[in-house]
Order: structure tokens, then C-alpha cells, then sequence
């Protein structure tokens, strides 16, 4: 019978992290996702929300960058984004 072999279904660009994340890199990782957050809905929202209601956005913000780090943590890959985080851009 012939053998099937299986392909390893990641990217070639995207390596699994080895060992466990600093919370130094976590923390990082919060400060990217909220800055991008921050900046599509500050960009996008500047003309809608006046005063108190640009609360909102900044509450959104900080669920967003606290989600994202998450799923970006528990998914357990390095990406581009732990690269740019590690030179700490």
C-alpha cells in the first residue's frame, strides 16, 4: 500500500514560538493592537463621535487590543508582529 504523507498545513512564513511569552512581550503586543485600534477608529469615527461619546471609541479600543493580544497569544505562532514588537517598534 502507499503511504500518504502530510503536509504541514502552516504557512512556510510563520514559525511556532518556542517555550513560553514574557509578559514584557504580552504587554507589547497589547501596546501594538490598541495603537492600530485606536488609530483606524480615531481615523474612521473623528467625524461621528464628539465629547463624551468619543469614550465609546476609546473603550473599543482598549476590548479590541485586549481580544486581539489574546487570540494572538493563544494562537501560539510568531508572526511579523512579534518581530516588529521584539525590535520594539
Amino acid at each position: 500500500m502507499a503511504e500518504h504523507q502530510h503536509h504541514d498545513s502552516r504557512s512556510p512564513g510563520r514559525a511556532r514560538a518556542h517555550g513560553r511569552v514574557s509578559a514584557l512581550h504580552i504587554l507589547g503586543l497589547f501596546v501594538f493592537y490598541t495603537a492600530l485600534a485606536f488609530g483606524v477608529f480615531a481615523f474612521t469615527f473623528f467625524y461621528i463621535f464628539t465629547g463624551i461619546e468619543f469614550s465609546l471609541v476609546i473603550v473599543l479600543t482598549l476590548v479590541i487590543g485586549v481580544v486581539a493580544t489574546f487570540v494572538h497569544v493563544k494562537a501560539g505562532r510568531r508572526t511579523r508582529v512579534d518581530s516588529l514588537v521584539d525590535k520594539g517598534l
